[in-house]
């Protein structure tokens, strides 16, 4: 049961640092409207929690 949570904690930290080093290279750079960015992070969290730990 533990794995399997470890497993959970892992895929969002994962989520969590991806969005994260999106938003700041959109604070920089203003490249990516809002719903740009909402798309860039819906596809994060989808990519993310299709992966295999």
């Amino acid at each position: 049961m533990s794995n399997e949570q470890d497993v959970r904690e892992k895929r969002l930290n994962a989520m969590k640092y991806k969005i994260l080093k999106a938003e700041q290279e959109n604070l920089k750079t203003r490249e990516k409207t809002t719903d740009q960015m909402v798309e860039t992070i819906r596809r994060i969290i989808n990519d993310e929690a299709k992966k295999n730990y």
